[in-house]
């Protein structure tokens, strides 16, 4: 296994007077640098490479999403398949790797069998992400976001869109801060693809903070946002057990089904890892209430 590189960490930092139009156009130059920065790390077939490439996807998918008013267009809406392509093509091989890991960690979890179907599967999956980053296309996506941020100067004219980024981060924020509170109410009584969603949320909160954490930098309000951003990444990181429990258990259950009959050992092998899951589920769902309650004591900029 290749040795793991450390993360990248360039943090976004913007001028407290930038525009909204320009705050956009930082933050994805810097989004669309993080996604090049990894790819000789993905095409090595290191993890991290592969997991600090998805974070930087979805952050720029999530960047979109929040300035859509400015972008809105059938070049933006072909990008972001593309994107979600591109993450698409990454996705089985950071789960596999986790389920590979979990398996050398539990010891004797999973028959011999199922553990070399996770290997043969997990090699696979680098494989096709090691080959994504080798595609014209995933060249092509680079250079059109690139192209697509600079061109962008016009997009200042939409309608509702604040000038200031202050004022634009500040009102976005918000309104998504409220929308996610009223979400986390009955969070115990969710489903696993119900608290995927809640999740999700959640995490376009947090990079979306991260974004505009700088513009109230060295203000009340910037200590107040700070303070809900760290409850808010602990939120994050129970819902974040939660829902890796639920891709492995259905990750156990696919490999499982590849053996044509299923064999009792692929059976329990399945069992195994779900058992596995299972034993943690409850503690995981109180840290996430624990977490929940004090979000929700946070109010964002002081309410």
């Amino acid at each position: 296994m290749p040795a793991l590189r450390k993360p990248v960490a360039e943090s976004i930092v913007l001028n407290s007077d930038i525009t909204t139009t320009d705050a956009f156009k930082s933050i994805t130059t810097v989004l669309i640098g993080r996604i090049a920065a990894q790819r000789a790390a993905v095409q090595q077939g290191d993890p991290v490479g592969v997991h600090q490439m998805r974070i930087a996807l979805r952050r720029t998918r999530v960047a979109i999403t929040i300035f859509i008013a400015l972008v809105h267009g059938p070049e933006t809406e072909r990008l972001k398949r593309e994107l979600k392509w591109l993450t698409g093509r990454l996705g089985p091989a950071r789960d596999l790797h986790l389920m590979d890991l979990k398996l050398q960690e539990a010891g004797s979890v999973g028959s011999t069998a199922f553990r070399k179907r996770v290997a043969a599967d997990r090699a696979s999956a680098f494989t096709n992400a090691r080959r994504a980053v080798t595609e014209k296309r995933f060249d092509k996506l680079l250079a059109d976001l690139q192209r697509w941020v600079d061109v962008t100067d016009h997009a200042q004219t939409a309608q509702d869109v604040p000038e200031q980024a202050r004022t634009f981060a500040k009102r976005t924020l918000k309104r998504r801060a409220k929308h996610l509170i009223g979400r986390l109410d009955r969070l115990e009584d969710l489903d696993d693809e119900q608290r995927h969603r809640v999740r999700i949320a959640a995490k376009k909160l947090y990079y979306a903070s991260g974004f505009f954490d700088s513009l109230f930098a060295g203000r009340k309000s910037g200590k107040r946002l700070a303070k809900f951003s760290k409850r808010l990444k602990k939120l994050l990181d129970a819902l974040g057990l939660l829902n890796d429990a639920a891709v492995q258990r259905q990750l156990a259950t696919s490999v499982a089904n590849q053996s044509q009959p299923t064999t009792p050992e692929a059976a329990k092998a399945d069992d195994d890892v779900t058992a596995a899951g299972d034993a943690a589920r409850d503690n995981q769902i109180q840290a996430a209430l624990k977490a929940a309650r004090k979000l929700a004591d946070t109010p964002l900029f002081g309410g």
